[in-house]
């Protein structure tokens, strides 16, 4: 399984795009958009998991760029959690 990282979304989109629009390059497992649990809104970023390597590199090739509701997308594989660089802290 491979899981997918997607930023730059337009505001509107949902899960249910997301999934629509990788299910036509293979089995979608799993499809999110990140949501902000105060103010329930899109944080601008998604994943995707599908089943096949080969159906992600296609979906990642054809989608990474392309203008999506104004927006171009930046589509790539994700990093595991413990591999991300870690936040600055903010101080309020």
């Amino acid at each position: 399984m491979v899981n997918i990282f997607i930023a730059n979304l337009d505001w509107s989109i949902t899960s249910d795009d997301l999934k629509s629009t990788f299910s036509s390059f293979g089995e979608v497992i799993y499809a999110h958009v990140v949501y902000d649990k105060e103010s329930k809104k899109s944080k601008g970023y998604g994943y995707v998991e599908m089943t096949s390597s080969d159906a992600a590199i296609n979906a990642i090739e054809a989608l990474n760029g392309m203008e999506i509701n104004g927006r171009k997308v930046d589509v790539k594989i994700a990093s595991p959690k413990g591999n991300r660089p870690k936040k600055k802290e903010t101080t309020k």
